[in-house]
Formats: C-alpha cells, structure tokens, sequence
C-alpha cells in the first residue's frame, strides 16, 4: 500500500466519456519515471466504458484511485479530487492527454530546486485528425521566464498574469499554496473554467518558473466537447473575467495588477470575439458594450496603458457603439481613436441621460406627472 506521507505528486484527472484515449493517457501517468506519485480519477458520470476501464486498473496498480460524480462537470470534478490530493505538488491533467515519461520528474524537481508555488512546462498540440504535432499557441508574455529562472508578481506586475497560457494541464502547483490561498475551481463557469483558476493562481504566487521541455502534448479533434461547450456558454467569457477582478480586489491585487488584467481581458475578448460566427459577434459585442467593459475597467483605461493598437481601438469602439452601429461605421472605413478611452463613458452617459430627460418631457418616464 502507498504510503500517504511519500506520495510527491498528486495527478487528478476528470474524465467524462473518454474511453477512446483513457488508456493511453493512464499509462503516460503510471509510467512516469517519478513513481511516488497517486493517480485521482475522477468519473464525472460518464456513459461509455470509462469508469470500467479505471477499475481494471485500480486492480492493477494501488497508486490508482476513483472518485465519482454526477456529471457535474470540470470544475466540480477537479475540486473533488483536489480536496482528497496527499501529494506535496497538484497537477491537473486531461483524459485525452499524453506525456512525455519524465514529465513530473522534471517537474518535481524544478520546483524543488527552486521552491516554487508553479511549475509551467512547454507543450505542444497533437492535430488528432490529421495524426500530426503542431505548435502551441505562445502567450503574450512568456518571454519573462527567459529573464530569470523565477517570476512573480513583485517582479513582472504589468504583465505577470498573461505570461503563460491559461490552460490548467501544463502546470504543477504546490499543494499547501493552493490550500493556504483556498484556490478552487468556479463550479459556476462551464467555459474557460481552467483561465479563471489560473489567473487567479499566478496573481498570488510569489515563486513561478518553466522547464523549457516540451512534455506534455495537447490533443486536438474535431467535435471534442469543449468546442460544443464554447459554442453554448461564449458569453460566459466577459463573465469570467469579471469574477477575475472580483478575486482580484478581494484580495488587494487588483491595483497592482491592474495593468496585466486590462490587457489580458481586452485581449481575450478581442480574439474571442474574432473568433466567433456573425450572430454570436453582435452578441458578444453588445455584452460588452452594454455591461461589461464598465465592470472590467476598461473605461478608465489610458490608451497607453495597452499593448496593441488593435486591442484599444477595440476597447473605444465596443465603449462607444453598439455591434450593429460599429458594423456600419466600418463600412463606412470610420474608426474609433479616443485620446482617453474613458471619454467614452462620459459620452454614454449624457446620451443616457438626455435620452432621458427628452423621454420624461415626452411623457414616457415614471414620474412625468410631476411635469
């Protein structure tokens, strides 16, 4: 029987009907050249041969563990098993997943060496369909790991939380600093679930460093669930970073960090919403305009402050039309340069208020009696 206190890592692995690449994903864990290590898996109400296929190998290996839920998703799933984890170090990795055999071996013994709170590894991505490796997608800000072997906070404020992706898998965290910080998944978000815990994460380390290896190889399918999950909950998206600044100002970081988190959340915004079909475009755009660039900060914004000209055209025009005013402005070859973007919200602001002045002369307001 494995000895609790022995255990270096902890691996917890959510899954939900992924019997088609669950054995070699198990295998790439249970072979690793760390063996003081316990696999959680967490069968997250799955209908297929999934949850069979962990049970044959519980029986074959003791490091192999299974928890159960009710299809409650991701999130849920990955906190179940971080709250049972006895590892000193969490990684959370994908069921569809595979690894280089010295993944947390390396990984262990960066963090050691250098008593980190996070361990990022490089990895790349395994085009399922077309059975080829592709690159990865590079984060805007990884190039301050190539400046000093440790990062954080106090060091790289202006850009700390964009400097590695928001994926969850290609990173190893101290477990007593996920414990100490109460870090947990957001039950709530059904998209981008793993950027929430991430961001939040990198905005309290204080020790962060990389392995430039590349270890870990993210596969990729046409139909894979979180596309369809994307399809549905796009608009969580602006949800998500706006919980991010919620965290962040509960716990003193907002100020400090208030840099990093405008450029990461315009940016995203502004490639997600590029990404997006033309229905789904106006939608996503009018959020924004409507609610959220005000409840993200991005009114207050100096235009200096941003780190693409593109970005912060983006951020005037969603601040000062609707998607479909915006659409005939660009037909028209207009764009939107504010010398200060929060211009913008003063602008909407009188328009609402005339709009309201004029209603209530009209007669259309609530207390038009009192005319």
């Amino acid at each position: 029987m494995i000895n609790a206190e022995n255990v270096k890592i902890s691996v917890v692995m959510p899954i939900y009907n992924a019997d088609d690449y669950l054995k070699p994903a198990i295998d790439g864990v249970l072979g690793q050249t760390l063996g003081d290590i316990e696999l959680i898996c967490v069968d997250d109400g799955s209908t297929d041969k999934s949850l069979s296929i962990i049970k044959e190998y519980q029986q074959a290996d003791e490091r192999v563990r299974i928890l159960t839920e009710n299809n409650a998703g991701p999130s849920t799933a990955r906190n179940k098993g971080l709250a049972r984890a006895r590892g000193k170090y969490v990684i959370f990795l994908d069921a569809d997943d595979f690894y280089e055999s010295t993944l947390l071996e390396k990984l262990y013994d960066l963090a050691e060496e250098k008593s980190l709170d996070i361990a990022v590894c490089k990895f790349d991505i395994y085009n399922n369909r077309k059975a080829k490796f592709e690159d990865n997608i590079r984060s805007d800000h990884g190039e301050i790991f190539n400046e000093s072997d440790v990062v954080s906070k106090n060091v790289y404020p202006d850009v700390i939380l964009s400097c590695t992706t928001g994926y969850i898998w290609n990173k190893l965290f101290r477990r007593e600093f996920l414990v100490e910080k109460e870090l947990t998944f957001d039950p709530d978000l059904r998209v981008f679930e793993d950027t929430h815990f991430v961001v939040t994460a990198l905005s309290l380390a204080d020790r962060v460093g990389k392995c430039f290896e590349k270890l870990i190889h993210h596969r990729v399918y046409t139909n894979q669930p979180r596309n369809k999950l994307f399809k549905k909950y796009y608009g969580q998206v602006p949800v998500v970073y706006a919980k991010i600044k919620e965290f962040l100002r509960a716990h003193g970081m907002y100020t400090p960090l208030s840099q990093s988190f405008l450029n990461l959340s315009a940016s995203r915004c502004y490639k997600i919403y590029n990404l997006l079909w033309h229905d789904a475009k106006g939608e996503f755009w009018d959020m924004l305009h409507e609610s959220y660039a005000e409840e993200l900060g991005w009114t207050k914004a100096e235009p200096e402050y941003f780190e693409s000209s593109e970005v912060c055209d983006f951020v005037a025009a969603v601040l000062m039309y609707s998607h479909k005013q915006n659409v005939k402005r660009q037909d028209k070859g207009l764009k939107v340069r504010l010398k200060r973007v929060g211009r913008a919200l003063k602008t909407i602001q009188l328009r609402k208020r005339t709009k309201a002045f004029f209603d209530k002369l009209r007669g259309k307001g609530k207390n038009n009696t009192e005319l």
